[in-house]
């Protein structure tokens, strides 16, 4: 039976909506098991148990003890959850005061933050993934005066204008920092904005880059700073600076500092040029230049320190200075102590006037004489001054060198014996000073050392305080005479360049007509083509007979033959043409094979007549030794070709002359760490030490007079070595050939 029916209706607790206290419940519950056991009492009518007296068992306390036993579970149950709640209540109420803190200080320091900001001199930027601003503070617009609208949307280096374009090696490493998303720190640069060059501002920013939580890059944030006014004061102090240091340096006098130690401070040029310095240099070195003069240092720092001591003003009418290049002279030196503010010590400055030449003109006769000898002595010609009669009265120091004679040992003796090569003229000496008229002679011929040299003589009368007597003047001018000889070989060179150039032209018309007809008569006659059968057909001939006795007799291969003649004629007149052609502009670097760079110059070389006729290029085995590690080179081609063609001729050259058994050229090829080096080795005469030292010389060969210039190896030498920045290097022995090895950069960059 339910429980609602055992219990009267006026026992029922009434149920109630507030929460119970553990008290309460455990008083309802001990309620509820009191009526339980009353109503299980009744509905039994008498007590629960069986059997006779002290044999009855209570039944009553049988069921109530498993009631008692669940209700004190739920009891505890229920209590253990109101504790859980509780204690969850109490956790939530911490994290939610927590949170409010939180979010208050959040606030908080926001609100410092942007008044920070607002206030500061920096203002926050940021940029999206493709750099382009996305925000900037509004303490960007109040700085600078720039829209903040009109900068959003735009790349940094389109903010800055032209400034990009006047500095874009810095622009471009700013961009490099950019796109390897790395950070940076105080990058400069001008704004320009709807060509508003002019009022452009300077600004500083620095930024780090941003990344999500997933790491992607979002983009960049930083702080920025205009720095106009102190880029204007920055600039116009260093024009200041500029305009003074300008005005300093075109005073022709010393003008130095120097603190107490003897360390220049200031210097001008004129001072740098007395040290043999450069001003930069001179300024704070840690100890005076040296000029093998101690006492005249020890001196001036003497005087210095007796200026800072006495702090007075001083003059020194005389003192002695001897520059970088052992001159001595005098100067007139005002010293003056000064303090600036900012420095840790006193200084003195100085002005030094150079007083030699005033001082030099109160010397006597011996002086001065000393003094045009000097003058005389520094000029490279040869100076050498006669008398009527053509006995020696001064010599230079070039005309001592030459003469092998002192001007002492010289003097009083006749010019002709001193100098033989200049005996002949005597009689131009006579004329010059009869006529009083120089006179000239050009050209002369001289053997110096076994070796032609040229030379212009020049005499001049001279008559000066009834002292009558000639200067001659010779000058060496081998080397122009040479470069003139030079000049008109080239000009031959580049006619009879230009006229196989027009041959090649005009050769190349009747090789196009042979290939032309050889291919259309192969093609004509192939059974292959409709066009041919049906005109077989048409006059009743057989294509495939036709062309069995064609075969047969050797006709196809005669065609053959003459198609590739003409083509192997064509591919040399291509390479002459190729060869001749000179850029007008500058050289034509480009990436070259050099395998086929070597076969176009034995071409070249097999089809060249002085190598064909008279020293037989044919006869000469040519080996190749290249190295497939090495394909490409990065150079002017028709100039290494110059250079390779010329050691070809060279080599075939000394074997021919030297009738060398078995004659053979090796080209080789290597790879080495920064060159790619290509050799010409042949088996000739070789050299001996004393030609391979100057065989790279301009002007010197070992051929006969008229079979060489002397140019080919200087020439190949200032390509590689000045137009590659390579090397061009040679190793001979008499008897063992001679290797020429020609090393080329494999970096672009080394290529100036």
């Amino acid at each position: 039976m339910p429980i609602s029916r055992v219990l009267p209706s006026r026992k029922r607790p009434a149920l109630s909506r507030r929460r119970f206290g553990s008290n309460e419940l455990l008083a309802a519950a001990l309620g509820a098991l009191a009526a339980t056991a009353s109503a299980a009492s009744d509905w039994l009518g008498e007590p629960l148990g069986s059997g006779g007296a002290g044999g009855k068992i209570n039944y009553t306390v049988l069921v109530l003890i498993p009631v008692i036993l669940l209700a004190s579970v739920a009891l505890f149950w229920c209590w253990l959850q109101r504790q859980e709640a509780v204690r969850r209540t109490r956790q939530l109420q911490r994290e939610l005061n927590e949170r409010q803190r939180v979010e208050t200080a959040l606030r908080e320091s926001e609100a410092r933050f942007r008044d920070v900001t607002e206030a500061a001199s920096d203002w926050i930027w940021e940029m999206d993934e493709n750099l382009r601003f996305t925000y900037l503070s509004e303490r960007f617009e109040a700085l600078t005066g720039i829209g903040t609208q009109s900068v959003l949307g735009l790349t940094r280096w389109e903010l800055a204008g032209a400034d990009a374009s006047i500095d874009p090696q810095k622009w471009r490493k700013h961009r490099e920092v950019l796109e390897t998303r790395a950070p940076f720190r105080d990058f400069i640069y001008q704004t320009q904005l709807i060509g508003d060059w002019q009022n452009g501002r300077y600004l500083k920013v620095s930024g780090k880059p941003i990344h999500d939580e997933q790491g992607r890059f979002r983009g960049y944030r930083g702080t920025g700073t205009d720095i106009t006014e102190q880029a204007k004061a920055e600039a116009a102090l260093y024009q200041s600076e500029l305009r003074l240091r300008r005005i300093i340096d075109l005073v022709p006098h010393m003008i130095f500092a120097r603190d107490r130690h003897g360390r220049f401070l200031l210097a001008n040029r004129a001072t740098a040029a007395a040290y043999g310095s450069t001003v930069e240099a001179l300024v704070d070195r840690s100890h005076p230049p040296g000029h093998g003069v101690p006492e005249e240092v020890e001196q001036r720092l003497a005087d210095d320190r007796a200026v800072l001591e006495n702090w007075e003003s001083r003059l020194i009418p005389e003192e002695v200075f001897t520059d970088h290049t052992g001159r001595v002279c005098t100067l007139q030196t005002i010293k003056i102590p000064f303090n600036e503010s900012g420095m840790s010590e006193s200084a003195v400055l100085s002005v030094a006037i150079d007083i030699t030449e005033q001082k030099r003109a109160k010397e006597d006769v011996a002086r001065m004489r000393l003094y045009l000898k000097n003058i005389i002595d520094s000029m490279p010609s040869v100076l050498v001054g006669v008398d009527p009669w053509g006995y020696i009265t001064v010599l230079n120091q070039p005309a001592e060198q030459a003469g092998g004679v002192s001007w002492a040992a010289a003097q009083g003796r006749f010019f002709g014996e001193v100098f033989p090569q200049l005996q002949s003229q005597f009689e131009q000496v006579r004329q010059a000073i009869r006529d009083g008229h120089p006179i000239k002679t050009p050209r002369m011929t001289l053997e110096v050392d076994g070796e032609l040299h040229y030379a212009d003589v020049m005499v001049y009368p001279l008559m000066a305080d009834n002292v009558s007597g000639a200067v001659i003047r010779m000058d060496d001018v081998t080397a122009r005479v040479r470069i003139e000889s030079m000049m008109v070989q080239t000009e031959k060179m580049l006619s009879v360049g230009g006229l196989a150039a027009g041959m090649a032209h005009e050769i190349n018309n009747p090789l196009g007509a042979i290939l032309q007809g050889s291919q259309n008569i192969l093609r004509r006659i192939g059974p292959e083509l409709a066009q041919n059968r049906a005109a077989a057909d048409a006059v009743g001939v057989d294509l495939n007979q036709l062309n069995r006795y064609l075969q047969e007799r050797g006709i196809l291969r005669l065609l053959e033959g003459i198609r590739e003649a003409g083509v192997r004629a064509a591919k040399i007149v291509a390479d002459m043409l190729s060869f001749s052609r000179r850029s007008e502009a500058q050289a034509q670097f480009a990436l070259v094979e050099v395998e086929d760079l070597l076969e176009t110059v034995l071409r070249l070389a097999a089809s060249d007549y002085d190598l064909k006729k008279k020293y037989d290029f044919k006869r000469i085995r040519i080996e190749r030794a290249y190295d497939p590690a090495l394909r490409l080179v990065y150079c002017d081609k028709t100039e290494i070709e110059q250079v390779i063609l010329n050691l070809l001729k060279n080599a075939a050259q000394a074997m021919a002359e030297e009738n060398t058994p078995s004659p053979s050229i090796l080209l080789r090829t290597a790879r080495e760490a920064d060159y790619a080096v290509l050799e010409v080795v042949d088996n000739g005469p070789g050299m001996e030490d004393k030609t391979l030292k100057r065989i790279f010389e301009p002007f010197f060969t070992t051929k006969d007079v008229g079979v060489g210039t002397g140019l080919g190896l200087s020439v190949s030498y200032f390509i590689v070595t000045e137009q590659h920045n390579g090397r061009l290097s040679v190793t001979s022995k008499p008897g063992q050939g001679a290797c020429f090895s020609l090393r080329l950069p494999l970096a672009r960059e080394k290529l100036s």
